[in-house]
């Protein structure tokens, strides 16, 4: 094993997801403040984002990292970076299905709980029903 293919893959690893949740995180923070009343809860979210995208990218660098001592050092940088856009990728790709998922819930309640605008009572949907011939008036 080269030791120093090693430890730039792992500094890499862990520098890569590192940025990336840093790019996102003032826009993830305000998100989550607006799912989450609790204090501190966004921010909790947040550091959960950085320790999983560092955690699962250092993961997938040394299960597929290349530290063979003849390998050279642009294909086990080629690996290293392959292996952090897919960890990076994967954190991404996690945390926007689960916020999506909650922000489609919250649209969902609002069209729920919002007056049907565009069909005021007795007409629309409704009005397009005959009048129940056995109904009194």
């Amino acid at each position: 094993m080269d030791t120093s293919l090693f430890l730039l893959s792992l500094l890499i690893a862990v520098a890569g997801p590192i940025v990336a949740v840093s790019y996102l995180r003032p826009i993830l923070l305000k998100v989550l403040r607006s799912f989450c009343d609790a204090d501190g809860g966004a921010e909790f979210w947040v550091r959960s984002a950085y320790l999983l995208a560092v955690c699962g990218t250092v993961f997938m660098t040394l299960v597929f990292g290349q530290f063979d001592p003849d390998a050279s050092v642009v294909d086990a940088m080629r690996r290293a970076l392959l292996t952090v856009i897919s960890g990076v990728f994967l954190t991404v790709a996690f945390i926007s299905t689960r916020v999506w998922g909650q922000v489609r819930l919250i649209m969902e309640g609002q069209k729920v709980s919002a007056p049907d605008r565009a069909h005021p009572p007795g007409t629309g949907a409704d009005a397009s029903w005959p009048a129940d011939p056995g109904a009194r008036s």
